[in-house]
């Protein structure tokens, strides 16, 4: 006789209803999944919850699991099919989500779910799996996989709505299951609301911080931000507008032979370069350029995908919802309508931003790295070198921009850096998890020594060109015991996924002309006093650093570091 798997089990699996089995994954995933979170948010975080930690334990782990039997449940709605694919999916992608959360500390929000769909950003997500991401997610998912598919039963909702005996049951669960969830919410949101006016201060929704916190909400919370992103954002962004259009710019510079090199930096904090008064020498080379200014940024998002389209259109050119809806062309664009060439080269592909530099050419990583001379070459940021190079060759009579977007100080560190910058040892060439904080601060260090090489590089190539440079990074980072990377949903981000180093460079010949001289005195004194400068000024500046003036308010002076 064949073996019959059924006959060994102690008990029958696959026989439970389907309501049975929602309820168990309800509280595998609602619950089980989000165990490491509860210890962090009730046991390693001092949080006030101002009513006793057991009650709000308490509430928030019902509201979890009934949020997953909800949706579970309203899945069933579809038939038997639909209910497995999407307690399939569900599982799944909370078992991916937990993986990062309990290991790398990152909280799941819409800059981490846009950064994970985009088939751009698969190189760096890639960076990030390894053996020990495989056994996390086929060791806790075989079980659940193995109940859902062999399950048998077509106990779905909608056959118990029409079964007589049950539908007063299945109604009434239906109109309860919301209420319990959301009532206890609002009443902790009332609760944490009143103890913030008590004590002056603005606090984030407590619903927003949970809805961040836990699986599956915050994954399915940024997807559906992602979603309505990409179903209506585009056809919001078809006609954005055009300050180049709306405004006149007046050149009061000769801006012929004119060169401007924007580099885009990556994850860089300021509070990492010895150039701002970092402990450590990360910027030796940076330190020795006379023309050199650098300021302590504020960055306007935490994840590169939002911060794009925030830091190079005017103040409020990007809306505040949490995808920063476009409403404004950007500088770039603005360039490029005022008589500028423009080129973009990018070791990221981010396919939605480039094209609206309305660059005359863009090469993004993949072109590059397909080069015959690239082939064999680590992809370093060094590569982006000959790049420029062949840019301003192409353009020798000036007037021309060039972009340039780097990877920085992205995670994995050590991939960033060659040897000759592996300067603090030792550094981090495991898993984060396995590495201890110095070691990771040695190597996110190192990628800022890399940075500094690579900054010195372009100046050397425009040094004999009147030229000005801009550096700019998108993000800062976290790297405490607690928290690492960034994309932390901005309102709850901590203040280091914010620093961002800011620089302006000119070459000898660009600060001959009086105009140009003044605007770089006015900025030298800024920053030495201190002054601390913002992604959301950067609109401004560029044009205003470049001697453009607008006599119909195409310029906030306020933002405007050169007026």
């Amino acid at each position: 006789m064949l073996f019959d798997s059924r006959q060994a089990l102690p008990f029958k699996i696959y026989s439970i209803t389907q309501n049975q089995l929602s309820w168990l994954l309800a509280i595998y995933i609602g619950f089980f999944l989000n165990l490491g979170i509860f210890y962090q948010r009730f046991f390693q975080l001092s949080l006030n919850f101002h009513i006793p930690k057991a009650v709000v334990f308490l509430i928030e782990a019902g509201v979890l699991i009934l949020l997953c039997y909800g949706l579970l449940r309203l899945a069933s709605l579809a038939g038997s099919l639909f209910f497995k694919i999407i307690a399939c999916t569900l599982l799944l992608i909370s078992l991916i989500a937990s993986y990062y959360m309990h290991f790398f500390n990152i909280v799941i929000g819409y800059g981490v779910i846009i950064s994970t769909l985009s088939l751009a950003d698969a190189e760096l997500s890639k960076e990030l799996l390894d053996s020990w991401f495989y056994l996390w997610l086929v060791t806790l998912s075989a079980l659940p996989l193995w109940m859902i598919w062999r399950n048998k039963s077509t106990d779905t909702l909608l056959t118990r709505f029409a079964q007589k005996e049950t539908r007063l049951s299945s109604a009434l669960l239906s109109v309860l299951l919301p209420i319990c969830i959301l009532l206890p919410l609002e009443l902790m949101h009332r609760i944490h609301k009143q103890h913030d006016i008590k004590g002056d201060v603005d606090m984030p929704r407590y619903s927003s911080v949970l809805a961040s916190s836990y699986l599956p909400i915050n994954w399915l919370r940024g997807l559906a931000i992602y979603l309505d992103a990409h179903v209506f954002k585009y056809a919001k962004e078809a006609n954005l507008f055009d300050p180049s259009q709306h405004f006149i710019y007046q050149a009061n510079s000769d801006l012929k032979n004119t060169y401007v090199i924007f580099i885009i930096g990556e994850t860089t904090r300021w509070d990492h370069l010895g150039l701002l008064g970092y402990p450590r020498d990360t910027t030796p080379q940076l330190k020795q350029e006379t023309n050199l200014i650098a300021f302590k940024g504020i960055a306007c998002d935490t994840a590169t995908k939002l911060s794009l389209r925030c830091m190079f259109v005017r103040e409020g050119g990007a809306t505040e919802d949490e995808q920063r809806t476009l409403t404004e062309q950007n500088v770039f664009a603005v360039l490029r309508e005022l008589g500028f060439s423009s080129e973009v080269y990018s070791l990221q592909n981010e396919g939605w931003f480039y094209p609206k530099t309305k660059a005359n050419y863009i090469e993004s990583r993949d072109t590059i790295a397909a080069k015959p001379e690239n082939t064999a070459n680590p992809n370093y940021d060094a590569i982006l070198l000959p790049e420029l190079q062949r840019s301003l060759q192409k353009y020798p009579h000036g007037k021309h921009l060039v972009i340039l977007h780097t990877k920085g100080s992205h995670y994995a560190y050590n991939k960033r850096y060659s040897a000759q910058f592996a300067k603090f040892q030792p550094d981090c060439s495991d898993r984060p998890e396995s590495c201890s904080m110095p070691e990771l601060i040695n190597g996110y260090d190192n990628t800022v020594l890399s940075m500094d090489d690579f900054m010195k590089q372009v100046f050397d190539q425009v040094r004999n060109k009147k030229a000005i440079v801009f550096y700019a990074a998108d993000h800062g980072e976290s790297l405490t015991e607690t928290e690492h990377f960034h994309a932390t949903p901005r309102h709850i981000a901590p203040d280091e996924q914010f620093r961002v180093p800011i620089l302006v460079w000119a070459s000898d010949t660009f600060l001959q002309e009086p105009l140009h001289a003044a605007n770089f005195a006015k900025l030298r004194r800024q920053a030495e006093q201190s002054q601390s400068k913002r992604h959301v000024e950067l609109f401004d500046s560029v044009l205003g650093c470049l001697g453009f003036t607008s006599p119909n308010g195409g310029l906030n002076a306020e933002n405007n570091w050169c007026d």
